[in-house]
């Protein structure tokens, strides 16, 4: 079906050992620090923004992301960030470099992000690859002070030289979740879906190109509980770099 990064995906998690995610790792206030991740738990090398990118629901999601640099939440998080990089609001400060992952990225100069991808998007190699999934927007650059002469007030700023991009995901089979009628080819359309349940939910038509299975998130538990085999995993892509020059205002410094 031309879905190679789908299909690397779940090559990976057939791969691994069997562990399963916890419930956790997946909410914005219990979720693992990204460089305390192990390895075993976590994928940096098959996601590449080039190729999502070439999907148009991905990159409204960039268009959107830069668009949440100076809200009074990254405006928060940057100060933050900014302080932890022993910056005391005096002289200039850099923030990071450009040749970050992007899981350095998630620790040091992550500032906002948006949730991108719904259940009625097209089935195609990100829709089996992510489904839904948050879009990153982190920025490296320099902090410094100006002062306004006609005020004599001091204000902190911070020019950014560049915002990233990534996307992180979590791959697991916990829950409920159906993900499609398959046959040894393809995955069925949606239409074709709705064609073959009854009102019961039951499939009641055999297709004509031969065997097909409804597959959902229990089978693939079911398969990990009788192999040994199967692990999920945190999905980190890497980084897509674009050139800015803007200069934020970071507000009163305390």
């Amino acid at each position: 079906m031309g879905w190679h990064t789908s299909a690397a995906l779940m090559q990976r998690w057939f791969d691994s050992p069997a562990w399963a995610m916890p419930e956790a790792w997946k909410e914005d206030k219990t979720q693992p620090e990204s460089l305390s991740l192990k390895p075993a738990h976590c994928d940096e090398s098959i996601v590449k923004m080039e190729w999502a990118m070439g999907f148009e629901r991905c990159r409204e999601a960039v268009e959107v992301a830069e668009s949440l640099l100076t809200t009074p939440n990254a405006l928060i998080r940057l100060q933050e960030l900014l302080k932890s990089a022993d910056w005391d609001g005096e002289g200039t400060k850099a923030l990071d470099s450009y040749s970050m992952s992007a899981l350095q990225m998630d620790a040091c100069s992550q500032i906002n992000f948006v949730k991108f991808g719904e259940v009625w998007n097209s089935l195609d190699d990100m829709y089996g690859a992510l489904g839904k999934a948050v879009l990153k927007v982190g920025v490296v650059g320099e902090a410094f002070t100006k002062l306004n002469p006609a005020t004599k007030q001091l204000h902190h700023l911070f020019h950014v030289e560049k915002v990233g991009f990534y996307i992180r995901d979590h791959y697991d089979f916990n829950g409920l979740q159906y993900l499609g009628t398959w046959t040894e080819d393809r995955v069925l359309t949606k239409a074709e879906t709705a064609f073959t349940l009854s009102l019961h939910g039951q499939l009641v038509l055999r297709l004509k190109e031969g065997p097909f299975a409804a597959v959902t998130n229990g089978d693939f538990r079911d398969y990990r509980d009788k192999t040994g085999k199967g692990g999920d995993f945190i999905i980190y892509s890497d980084v897509l770099w674009k050139k800015s020059g803007q200069v934020i205002d970071l507000g009163g410094w305390v």
